[in-house]
């Protein structure tokens, strides 16, 4: 290298400047190149973070479309047994909740960090026992959980859910595909025969 420099220095001064212009100009397309690259890659993550708010948008809307407050149960009838969430008692029905919720969370990967029964509620003459899981997976993994539990078979309600994304954003950039992770309520109706010791009102 000091060589090189040397060969330089006591080079005649075109040829300096040949040698100057040369690594100007290749220093100068490396920047060029780099601020395209970067420019790039910025607007690519800017698009991301824009289709992901459009799915989170899309996933609210399919979660709003079901209101429980439109939804009724027929009179009970033997081929309306499939609408009833089985079990004899609640300690049981939520059992076979959480399970469902269990199997339809891993089969869409996501993860369930905890899930607990909650107090039953009562709305047109039809009781609903329901469970609370926390959540935490990709949007993917989220909009199939909620895909799966709306069109499971016996029918599950989604009363609420609460949804957030768990990256670091940092300029508005994502470092990593997003993650969220959420607490969803699920509800399943209750067979009329079924005993409950409290019923709570919506």
């Amino acid at each position: 290298m000091t060589e090189l420099l040397i060969t330089l220095m006591n080079a005649p001064r075109y040829a300096q400047r040949s040698v100057a212009l040369g690594v100007l100009g290749l220093v100068s397309m490396i920047v060029i190149v780099t601020v395209v690259y970067l420019g790039s890659f910025l607007s690519t993550k800017v698009a991301d973070i824009a289709d992901m708010r459009a799915e989170l948008f899309r996933l609210d809307e399919i979660i709003a479309r079901k209101p429980l407050t439109e939804v009724s149960i027929p009179s009970v009838e033997p081929a309306a047994a499939t609408l009833f969430i089985e079990g004899e008692s609640l300690p049981a029905i939520q059992a076979k909740l959480q399970e469902r919720v269990n199997t339809i969370a891993r089969s869409s990967g996501a993860t369930i960090a905890s899930i607990s029964g909650i107090s039953p509620i009562e709305l047109g003459g039809a009781t609903y026992a329901g469970v609370r899981a926390d959540v935490e997976g990709s949007l993917k993994a989220f909009q199939e959980v909620v895909r799966q539990l709306e069109t499971s078979e016996p029918p599950l309600i989604i009363r609420q859910v609460a949804i957030r994304g768990t990256n670091r954003v940092l300029q508005g950039v994502l470092s990593e595909p997003l993650q969220l992770a959420g607490q969803i309520a699920v509800y399943g109706a209750v067979g009329p025969t079924v005993v409950l010791p409290d019923k709570g009102k919506p």
